[in-house]
This record gives C-alpha cells, sequence and structure tokens, in this order.
C-alpha cells in the first residue's frame, strides 16, 4: 500500500512560471551503466517514491544510458503530468571538457539541438520539456548566440518551457555572459561543501538576473556520504573508477575528514548537512541528489523539513574552503 504524500516547500525557478521542489532528484543512477545496473520496476518504484516524499522535480539527460534513462523516467511519470522534468543535450561531438579553440558548431549546432529535443520528448512522452539544458559548455562560445536562436524556436514552438546550460565542474562562472545578456533561464553546477566556488563566481550574477540555480553532485559523488578509505575500490563498470584522476578518493577523504568533527558536534548525518549547506543559500532553487534507493531517496526528501543550518556551522564550513583545507576537485554524479 503506497503511503500518502508529503507537501514539499517549493521554489521559484528565476523568472520562469515554473516551481520547483527545493530537494529534487538526479536519475544518473538509473542509466543502467556505470552506476551498476537494476531492473526497470525499481527505477521506477525509486521514482513512485519520490513522488510520495513531495519531490516534483526530476532531472535526467539523453547520454545517460543512451536515452535509456529517458525512457524510464517517461514512463515512470506518464501518469504525473504536473511534476517539472529537466533533460540535456549532449554536445554531438562527444567531448565533455570543451577545449578553447573548441568550436561550438561541433557540440551544439541549431539541428543537432532540434533533433535532440525531439528524441528526449518522444523517450519522456511528453509534448514539453519543462527545463532543457545544454550539456556542457565553453566560456569561449560567449559571443555566439545560434544555439540559443535554436532555444528560443523551441519555446515558441512549445516543445521547451525554460532555457539552461548545465556549466563544467569547477567552471561555475563559464555561461556568465549569457545570463548578464538575459539568454538564459536557469544554470545547472556543482555546488556542495567541497566546491563553494560558485557562491562567489556564479550566483551573484544568477541573484542580479534572477536566473534559477540547480545544484548538482551535493555529496561530491558520493565522498561526503559513503565513508571511503584512501584506497577505495569501485564496483566493476562504475565511472568513479574510471573517469577519475589517481589521487581523486584520497584527496576527497582528506577533504571529508576536515569537515567530520564539525558534523560530529551537531544532531544532523553528514547528508543532511551537506543538503542543507546548500539549501541555506536562496539563490539555489533546487538540489539533485542523484540516487535509485528508496531508503536514500526518502531520507534525502526529508531534509527539506529541517530548520537551516546555524551561522555557526556555516561559518566553520564556509572558513575550511577560504582556507583551502577543502577545495572542488573532479565532480561527475551524486
Amino acid at each position: 500500500m503506497k503511503s500518502e504524500k508529503v507537501t514539499m516547500k517549493k521554489r521559484q525557478l528565476g523568472k520562469t512560471d515554473i516551481k520547483i521542489s527545493e530537494v529534487g532528484l538526479g536519475t544518473w543512477q538509473m542509466s543502467g551503466d556505470v552506476w551498476g545496473k537494476k531492473t526497470e520496476a525499481e527505477y521506477i518504484q525509486a521514482i513512485e517514491v519520490a513522488i510520495e516524499a513531495g519531490i516534483d522535480y526530476f532531472d535526467t539527460a539523453l547520454e545517460y544510458g543512451n536515452g535509456y534513462c529517458e525512457q524510464v523516467v517517461g514512463k515512470a511519470l506518464q501518469g504525473h503530468p504536473s511534476v517539472v522534468i529537466s533533460s540535456k543535450i549532449p554536445p554531438q561531438c562527444d567531448e565533455w571538457s570543451a577545449k578553447p579553440q573548441g568550436n561550438i558548431d561541433d557540440y551544439f549546432s541549431p539541428g543537432w539541438i532540434y533533433k535532440c529535443c525531439e528524441t528526449t520528448l518522444k523517450n519522456l512522452r511528453r509534448d514539453c520539456i519543462d527545463i532543457l539544458f545544454l550539456h556542457t559548455w565553453n566560456v569561449a562560445w560567449g559571443d555566439r548566440t545560434e544555439w540559443y536562436e535554436a532555444m528560443v524556436k523551441l519555446k515558441e514552438q512549445g516543445k521547451i518551457r525554460a532555457i539552461g546550460i548545465s556549466v563544467g565542474d569547477q567552471r561555475a562562472s563559464e555561461a556568465n555572459s549569457h545570463i548578464e545578456a538575459g539568454r538564459i533561464d536557469v544554470v545547472m553546477a556543482v555546488y556542495n561543501i567541497l566546491e563553494q566556488e560558485p557562491e562567489y563566481t556564479l550566483f551573484p550574477m544568477a541573484k542580479k538576473h534572477q536566473v534559477g540555480i540547480v545544484a548538482r553532485c551535493p555529496f561530491s559523488s558520493g565522498a561526503l556520504v559513503s565513508n571511503w578509505i584512501s584506497s577505495q575500490k569501485f564496483p566493476e563498470g562504475d565511472w568513479r573508477g574510471l573517469w577519475t584522476p589517481d589521487d581523486w578518493v584520497a584527496k576527497q577523504v582528506e577533504m571529508v575528514d576536515w569537515i567530520k568533527p564539525i558534523v560530529k558536534n551537531t544532531d544532523l548525518s553528514m547528508s543532511a548537512i551537506a543538503l542543507k549547506y546548500i539549501l541555506n543559500n536562496q539563490t539555489v532553487t533546487s538540489v539533485i541528489p542523484g540516487s535509485s534507493s528508496p531508503e536514500h531517496i526518502r531520507k534525502n526528501a526529508s531534509v527539506a523539513a529541517l530548520p537551516n543550518l546555524s551561522e555557526e556551522i556555516l561559518g566553520q564550513l564556509q572558513q575550511l574552503w577560504l582556507d583551502g583545507k577543502i577545495h572542488g576537485t573532479y565532480n561527475g554524479g551524486a
């Protein structure tokens, strides 16, 4: 028997007419490949649990499982037309960290944007995508607008409601020129206790121009909540064991060790503090911890009801970053 749906606080997405739950759900872990594989039924159950927990914002991407994740999300949410879904267009050239000399025509040509949008609409079983992001970006593309004109056309056709850019790891400010020009409704960025840079390089611009912020990687890909050790090994095929630098885990563990004494002096879990740190910042519209575990989804959703962190705790966490004891390293997931 299903439990009664929980009500969660919502925040306005910038200047749009879209409101979304403070805690959303990232669905990369339902791609069926680089996070391990579960059954479709298990993924759908996880999404149903999220809805019961008050989550009404779900993020996915065409790249996740080569469309499989979008299809699962679409199937699970076909009976919930009021929930908000965002998806992301992958770079056509499959280069995720664009070099300064990279030509946007090779990444996000108008034809590619139109094609991907149609595929995503089909996968999601929807007539309109609430938020459509470009899945990576390059600061060198500040003078190019063809991508924007294509997105505006999709808006005018009623195929998307909001235009977004997902900026790269440790490159939070790379789309600021387009924020200032009024071309972006929302930016997705890595923002967590370990990666506080967006507070200085992105959020002031976003706040000034009323642009929504979706915070990804709140747990630094698991490092903040998984009790890793420096010699941590990941299951075969897990992206964290394939795509990250050799010293990545050791650096993550070292940074988390600085945070543990602060958490110990509270009555909150590490995951709760990690999420509340992000939600304390009112420039953030929603945070999207990724999970396919019903237990974790319920736990993450419940954090929205907790009071804000004290100024003392916030100050201690921010000082660690200012002192360079914690700092962003490569992030990619939840």
